[in-house]
């Protein structure tokens, strides 16, 4: 669909360019206290994996960084040194995932961790990002066996002081940041597991994004040893062709083979998904109409009709509703009250009804800092809501490189 308007002039030129903006910019509504059923739904069909995740090589790297540092580089006097290095280590990745041609770094790339703070990070490691790989990566590694738990500064340190403790060790250099462990840590009996490649964390030039074959299984087979069973590990080994940009709403297509029971779960996500969509922008119009700005709240309104006509067939499936409540309620028993009360009055076809719910669930989940009708927010623009996928693009991306390695 193709959206234009006659400029007439300055005036309504700013007005519609208020309307587009809203229906171009996307954002997570988070006022409204989802969080336990929505990480419910996400941990459930695609275990350890985040938002904040974008690729998988980091989940094969990582480890072996993890595996150097405790093993083949210098050693330790104490966490302070230890995160240091780890933060030294992430940059030159950073930096040999991102180089281009002539040297020149591609800022371009999407993905990549500390991409838009490498140039100075470089010069001076505290400069690079807050949330670092083995922040982001940390917990999928625990969830996937590949490491014991989150802690792994703590465990780098203590196998370290082992390391060059035992006389008979074959400890390398200071200096020699090679990291040879393919023939070193490859077992399940192993503290740190490594997926077997050898990667120059400081002195190479550059490291695919890409997975390699030996990378690729490796992983597939710590996710299938860990998360037998979910959608995640499934969709890893499906026979079906998988769409490297399939959507979340789209998949049911190739799950015939995976266990009905994880089908349901996936169907009661999406119903959950639409229903809070509709809510969502229900928000958007009670936000806006709390500060009088008609333009906005009839988009808004044109939006909530728009999707209700699209979500129809599901919306009116009453009987598989009232099972997602029941599914839900020991999940979250508040939200559950509440996504029932605007189910019914989205069924009757009575919005505003919805809209009193929505301004009473966020006073109770947000008090002081509830924005609609708040002054202090009255100049704040609102976002195109979402529907929810319970990090689909992450394990998409995820996915597909697994099961197309180079």
């Amino acid at each position: 669909m193709q959206i234009g308007f006659v400029n007439f002039n300055t005036e309504e030129k700013k007005r519609v360019a208020k309307m587009m903006q809203l229906l171009q910019e996307s954002e997570a509504i988070e006022e409204l206290g989802i969080g336990r059923v929505r990480d419910h739904f996400s941990n459930t069909l695609f275990p350890g994996a985040s938002t904040l995740q974008h690729h998988a090589k980091y989940f094969v790297v990582m480890p072996s960084l993890y595996y150097h540092a405790a093993y083949k580089s210098h050693k330790f006097q104490n966490l302070t040194e230890v995160s240091r290095y780890i933060k030294k280590a992430e940059i030159e990745i950073t930096r040999q995932m991102a180089k281009w041609d002539n040297n020149h770094i591609n800022t371009t790339k999407t993905g990549i961790t500390g991409i838009n703070t490498l140039k100075d990070a470089l010069n001076d490691y505290t400069k690079y990002v807050k949330y670092d790989p083995a922040y982001i990566y940390g917990s999928g590694l625990a969830r996937y066996g590949i490491i014991p738990d989150t802690n792994v500064e703590r465990l780098i340190l203590e196998l370290n002081k082992k390391h060059f403790a035992d006389p008979h060790n074959k400890s390398a250099s200071k200096n020699n940041d090679t990291n040879d462990d393919a023939d070193d840590l490859t077992g399940d009996t192993q503290v740190i597991k490594t997926c077997g490649e050898s990667y120059d964390f400081f002195n190479g030039k550059t490291m695919n994004l890409a997975l390699s074959e030996k990378e690729a299984t490796f992983l597939k087979d710590r996710i299938h040893s860990s998360c037998e069973g979910t959608m995640l590990a499934y969709l890893i080994e499906s026979k079906y062709d998988l769409p490297e940009r399939i959507e979340y709403f789209e998949i049911e297509g190739v799950l015939s083979e995976l266990d009905p029971q994880v089908v349901d779960v996936y169907k009661k996500s999406v119903l959950f998904s639409k229903l809070m969509h509709l809510i969502d922008w229900r928000f958007n119009y009670s936000y806006f109409d709390s500060f009088s700005k008609t333009d906005e709240a009839e988009v808004c309104e044109d939006k909530y009709k728009m999707l209700l006509a699209e979500y129809n067939d599901e919306i009116h499936n009453e009987e598989a509703y009232r099972a997602l409540f029941n599914y839900i309620h020991s999940i979250d028993m508040m939200l559950t009250e509440f996504c029932e009360a605007c189910y019914k009055a989205i069924i009757e076809g009575e919005p505003a009804r919805v809209d009193q719910l929505v301004k009473a669930r966020e006073h109770t989940v947000k008090r002081e800092r509830s924005k609609i009708g708040n002054s202090a927010y009255k100049n704040q623009g609102r976002g195109k809501p979402l529907p929810n996928t319970f990090r689909w693009e992450t394990v998409r991306t995820m996915v597909y490189e697994i099961r197309n390695p180079q």
